[in-house]
């Protein structure tokens, strides 16, 4: 899985999660991202679901929001496909913690 960050210059930033093998299903990420975002009100997050082939990666679903727009807690990320359409009861949850000071 890759979030994303996408605003201003600053705030621009991609991390990965690591590839987990043999479980496309139910996979289980059980790791921490953290982003400083300078400018919340022009930033979006992408969630990004990806399967690392032999071929090279593709992009299986992913969902992208405004970072004004998320709430602290436990949350689930309804997916979408290439063409934005839901994929089933499919989501990623996450939990999402925003400390507002910023040095």
């Amino acid at each position: 899985m890759q979030i994303e960050i996408h605003g201003i210059a600053t705030d621009g930033a991609v991390e990965r999660t690591q590839t987990i093998k043999n479980n496309g299903f139910n996979p289980v990420w059980n790791e921490r991202k953290q982003f400083t975002v300078r400018c919340p009100q022009l930033a979006l997050v992408l969630f990004r679901v990806r399967d690392d082939g032999w071929i090279g990666d593709t992009t299986v679903a992913d969902y992208c929001l405004p970072m004004r727009c998320m709430q602290t807690g436990y949350r689930m990320i309804a997916l979408k496909d290439h063409q934005g359409n839901t994929i089933g009861p499919t989501g990623l949850l996450v939990h999402v913690a925003i400390d507002k000071n910023i040095d």
